[in-house]
């Protein structure tokens, strides 16, 4: 089994007997700023790479711009859905978080692709490479989330905690992390980008601590009922991503391949990774399939 250095991080925040005060101090004590980071190393062996290259490099980003910007909008019906105080005090802060995530890759866009314009033309370059993978992940986020502007209950809040904390933080966005950080030493020296991802990556784990501490309360507090959420949410989620790998046109998987340098069914295996790291977090162990696009798990 790898070691992930983040699932023990995640552990030590979200273990003991105050994990919600253990996360906003942490929060208190890891602040950064967008702006102190220098660009000017990666500015330049940008412009040195060839155009395939860049175009991958620039798909990457485009990536990160949507994950960004969309998370960063959904957060907003958490915050008015969210149980209590403690709850809702860690979400305020990730709303924080994901507006400095965004101005850290504008800051990218500007001073390493040379795009002018601000976030509308950041938006405007990274909307046009929104592909159907993409898109279709982020349909199926808004589907679980927008239902609390409709109902505020517990239960949907949990589900929209799986589905945006431990689904698409802690495993779409862990893997991502993982193979852009790969390909930024790959293809050349990026000093900057590597130091925004990793302070980006510091404040995601955090978030992701955030659902595992909540999702674990919930657990203790309503077994067999929290569980088939979880369930439903985690089987749906395998549901998608099994039928984007097996549907989407070969010309856009080729695309991810060259952006992340690695294969598509290698990308969608660490996702499921992350997925199992996610739920041993919360109490839950992976024991395989029972059909196709099923998951079986067990607490």
């Amino acid at each position: 089994m790898r070691v992930d250095r983040g699932e023990a991080q995640i552990e030590e925040l979200a273990e003991g007997p105050r994990p919600f005060r253990a996360l906003y101090e942490h929060w208190e004590r890891h602040q950064w700023s967008p702006f102190a980071i220098d660009f000017s190393t990666d500015a330049a062996s940008f412009a040195a790479l060839d155009e395939p290259t860049r175009d991958g490099l620039v798909m990457v980003f485009a990536h990160r711009f949507h994950a960004e910007f969309n998370v960063a909008a959904l957060l907003a019906p958490f915050l008015l859905a969210a149980p209590d105080y403690d709850v809702q005090l860690l979400l305020a802060t990730q709303v924080a978080d994901e507006h400095r995530h965004i101005e850290s890759v504008l800051r990218v866009y500007s001073d390493v692709f040379a795009v002018e314009g601000g976030i509308a033309a950041v938006k405007e370059v990274a909307d046009a490479q929104l592909d159907p993978v993409a898109a279709a992940l982020y349909a199926a986020l808004d589907g679980v989330i927008g239902a609390l502007e409709a109902s505020r209950d517990e239960d949907s809040f949990l589900r929209a905690v799986v589905a945006y904390h431990l689904i698409a933080e802690g495993s779409i966005g862990r893997a991502n992390q993982n193979f852009a950080a790969a390909q930024f030493d790959r293809v050349g020296s990026f000093p900057g980008l590597r130091e925004a991802q990793r302070l980006a990556v510091r404040d995601e784990v955090r978030h992701i601590g955030i659902g595992v501490s909540y999702t674990r309360r919930r657990l203790t507090r309503d077994g067999a009922r929290a569980r088939a959420l979880i369930e439903e949410i985690v089987d749906g989620f395998q549901a998608l991503g099994d039928s984007l790998l097996e549907d989407t046109a070969p010309s856009v998987l080729d695309d991810f391949a060259g952006a992340y340098g690695a294969e598509p069914a290698t990308l969608w295996a660490e996702v499921l990774h992350q997925l199992r790291l996610r739920l041993r977090s919360i109490g839950f162990s992976d024991a395989g399939r029972d059909s196709p696009g099923r998951r079986v798990i067990h607490s």
